[in-house]
């Protein structure tokens, strides 16, 4: 009789087809963590300077941009330049769960934002938040999307 093989095993050799990142995530935490593939556009951005990309996963918001004191369950940020974002940038999100996410806290949400500045700040961006005026963009996703796309298409109010 042949046995099936494990959730672990199953998840290992998906990750193996993807990135380096979720090979780690697969084979270190298990089903607590996950990989999310994002590519981030925008257009009508100043030529000059350099710009920090913050990009977050949320398991619950409902589409909508989260609240302050929302916790993350994936964040990176990085370098970009305008003609990065305008051929699209792509980021592999590691995100980090401590359990199951119940039903009834609606639907899961990407955010990206950029801002003036280098990838500077702590935690890898994860307790950053969008200041008044930055230019953002959100996309939501179903539970088992692993790859969204974002265009940075909206300016939070000063």
């Amino acid at each position: 009789m042949a046995t099936r093989p494990s959730r672990r095993l199953v998840a290992a050799r998906s990750a193996a087809a993807g990135s380096w990142l979720a090979i780690l995530a697969a084979t270190t935490v298990g089903d607590a963590a996950a990989r999310l593939r994002a590519e981030v556009r925008a257009e009508g951005l100043s030529e000059d300077g350099a710009y920090r990309l913050v990009v977050q996963s949320y398991d619950a918001s409902d589409g909508l941009l989260p609240g302050r004191h929302a916790r993350p369950v994936g964040s990176v940020q990085r370098a970009v330049t305008a003609g990065e974002l305008r051929q699209g940038v792509h980021i592999d999100l590691l995100e980090l769960r401590t359990g199951a996410t119940p039903p009834h806290m609606g639907a899961p949400v990407v955010v990206a934002w950029i801002e003036a500045g280098q990838p500077n700040l702590e935690f890898d961006g994860r307790m950053a938040r969008p200041a008044p005026g930055s230019v953002y963009g959100v996309a939501r996703r179903a539970t088992t999307q692993d790859s969204v796309q974002i265009s940075l298409n909206r300016k939070l109010a000063l």
